[in-house]
């Protein structure tokens, strides 16, 4: 039996973020339609990356003294946006920039949700975090989510800081039964028993807690 004749004509058209051809069964004019949404696509992300290259720009110059005395107070008062929002702007920007001078990758980064998750990076570990979202993703597209889980192995890990705040407070509890010592003899010289009754409960707290630390 005769397999049916597919009555779509298979189209070619250009995807202009990668210049490579395309396949997709469309009409004509589902075509055009397509062209013309991703157009504006692509034009409302060029303009977020130059929003946030002159919001750098304004920055980095100290354009900013014409109207206000900090950055902080022109993107607040003049622009009327968020802290948050106006450097994520900004570092959309740089990360892109970046990634869009290294010859060696092949697929670039097409939203602001994707660059977003690659601001806190070292800017020398950015490429490698993008190159390892393109792995993860293979044949799927890229989510912010892929490259949020890629950008967690090149984040600077925190280790130490524990142990660190945990010898400060030994010296700070040290430091304490120095001084209340010095409030013992007073009190001593004085003959004031009450006071020696609660400094010798704190005395003891002290202690037990310094030995807990050891």
């Amino acid at each position: 039996m005769a397999k049916p004749q597919k009555t779509e004509k298979t189209l070619k058209t250009i995807d202009a973020s990668n210049s490579e051809v395309v396949s997709s069964k469309l009409t004509p004019a589902q075509t055009q339609e397509l062209e013309k949404c991703e157009q504006i696509i692509r034009k409302g992300f060029g303009t977020f990356l130059e929003v946030g290259a002159a919001l750098a720009r304004i920055r980095d110059e100290k354009l900013f003294l014409g109207k206000c005395e900090s950055f902080d107070q022109y993107w607040k008062k003049e622009l009327g946006i968020s802290r948050t929002y106006a450097y994520n702007l900004i570092g959309s920007a740089e990360v892109n920039l970046q990634l869009s001078s290294i010859e060696d990758i092949s697929i670039k980064p097409l939203n602001e949700a994707q660059l977003r998750e690659l601001i806190p990076l070292k800017e020398e570990r950015r490429v490698d975090a993008w190159k390892r979202a393109v792995e993860l993703a293979g044949d799927k597209p890229i989510t912010a989510k892929i490259v949020r889980k890629a950008a967690l192995k090149f984040r600077p890990r925190k280790s130490g800081k524990t142990r660190v705040k945990k010898a400060e407070g030994k010296i700070d509890l040290e430091t304490g039964l120095k001084l209340l010592g010095k409030v013992e003899k007073v009190a001593e010289l004085n003959k004031d028993q009450a006071i020696l009754k609660e400094l010798a409960g704190l005395r003891k707290w002290l202690e037990e807690l310094a030995g807990k630390q050891k």
